[in-house]
């Protein structure tokens, strides 16, 4: 064929290609959006994404494919800080993938931050981590479902629970911040720069559940799950994942949903909130109609019934218990119903009292239980505040002694006796209950 011609054919070729092309750009936006794919246009991210975007072009996801490989290598050979850079690197060249963020934030928070004694330089990762994703994760994937899950799990487990050596400073981290956006002139607006939390959701939350304590951690993972759930569409699989860490975060809060804190600011414990008891049980009711969460919400009303029993004994409120008792014998018929029944579950719920076998949660729930108990005596039976006090004491005693190792006392140790004690008898007026 003479070249001329056939370069006139492959003109043509290209030409319709071309056309072909542009007709099905109308369907790629649309299957875009109803597939939550996001675009975010150059002028609204950081200069460097807009540049890597135009320099590398169709280009991006090659050299993206070459920097995982190497991620992978740096990260099996636990290189995480050579890692930070290149997934840097990754998230330019990728920012709408959700993926990268996590890889990113995960690296931070949880691989570098404990190679860190210090825990105020392990905060320093955790919080960057964090930061990552509410700030750059999200504005690049606003609708990711899979982001906002990972913001609340950190809040929940890195924060939340005592893992890591350090917890008990990023809880009074937590709290000071929020402490100090709360209480800034500007108000909801230093919340929202601060944590990036909206304050029309924040005020949804607090209409259905009643005031948020926004010192605690389980608040943020509430809050967290909220959103993503709010921006989940079909994804079974994730949308499970958040209810699950939304039910936690609200039985987190029945149990310790008000935190007390000494002069300084540090937390020292928690009080409960008995009132989200029928609250979470109405949210589970809700649910239960749901075919997605249905098969969930039977168990998770036995264990929160089961809990708000425990709890409400522990704080001697014997009527609200047995008549909790009597919704849980209703789901579980196998239980002997009555006060007898109820009597039988307790010295169960006993049978490992030393405190030797308690979680520090645990610890601070039944200590707590047995200073508000005391503080409700004060002023009406010295003698039976007394005895209260002096059970608690001898239980913080307890509890202290089994911890020989200064890494197990400072993960799971109690703050002073004494400051504790305080900290309830400031809440709470002699004679009053909660």
């Amino acid at each position: 064929m003479n070249p001329k011609t056939k370069a006139r054919l492959f003109g043509v070729a290209g030409a319709v290609l071309l056309l072909l092309a542009g007709g099905r750009h109308a369907d790629l936006v649309a299957r875009r959006g109803a597939d939550n794919l996001q675009f975010v246009a150059p002028e609204d991210t950081t200069p460097l994404v807009a540049m890597t975007t135009v320099a590398f072009g169709a280009f991006r996801g090659l050299v993206a494919d070459v920097l995982w490989v190497r991620a992978a290598e740096l990260q099996e050979n636990g290189q995480y800080f050579e890692l930070v850079q290149l997934a840097t690197w990754i998230s330019q060249l990728e920012p709408t993938i959700p993926e990268v963020w996590e890889f990113q934030a995960w690296n931070l928070a949880y691989n570098i931050s404990v190679l860190f004694s210090e825990p105020e330089d392990r905060w320093r990762w955790v919080s960057h981590g964090l930061d990552l994703l509410r700030n750059d994760g999200l504005r690049n994937n606003p609708v990711s479902p899979v982001l906002h899950w990972n913001i609340g799990w950190m809040f929940q487990h890195k924060i939340g629970m005592d893992f890591d050596q350090a917890h008990l400073f990023y809880k009074a981290e937590l709290a000071r911040k929020a402490e100090a956006a709360f209480s800034h002139p500007d108000g909801l607006r230093e919340v929202e720069r601060v944590f990036r939390m909206r304050p029309e959701s924040m005020g949804a939350l607090e209409e259905t559940f009643g005031p948020l304590d926004w010192r605690i951690p389980a608040t943020h993972s509430l809050y967290w799950a909220d959103r993503g759930l709010g921006v989940v569409r079909g994804n079974r699989f994730q949308a499970r994942n958040l209810q699950r860490m939304r039910l936690h975060s609200l039985a987190q809060l029945l149990m310790q949903g008000e935190l007390l804190t000494d002069s300084d600011g540090k937390p020292l414990l928690a009080l409960p909130r008995f009132e989200l008891t029928d609250r979470l049980l109405a949210e589970l009711e809700r649910l239960d109609a749901d075919p997605l969460f249905g098969d969930l919400t039977r168990r998770s009303m036995e264990m929160v019934l089961m809990e708000s029993i425990l709890l409400h004994a522990e704080y001697g409120r014997s009527v609200e218990a047995l008549a909790l008792y009597g919704r849980l014998t209703r789901l579980n018929v196998e239980l002997l119903p009555g006060p007898e029944g109820l009597l039988n579950l307790l010295a169960q719920s006993r049978l490992e009292d030393d405190p030797a076998h308690l979680s520090r949660d645990q610890a601070m729930i039944r200590l707590t239980a047995l200073l508000v108990q005391a503080r409700e005596w004060d002023g009406r039976d010295a003698e039976r505040a007394r005895g209260y006090r002096s059970m608690a004491r001898q239980f913080h005693r307890r509890y202290q002694a089994v911890r020989t190792s200064p890494e197990h006392a400072e993960r799971t140790g109690l703050p002073s006796f004494d400051a504790m004690d305080r900290a309830v008898q400031a809440r709470l007026p002699a004679g009053a209950a909660i």
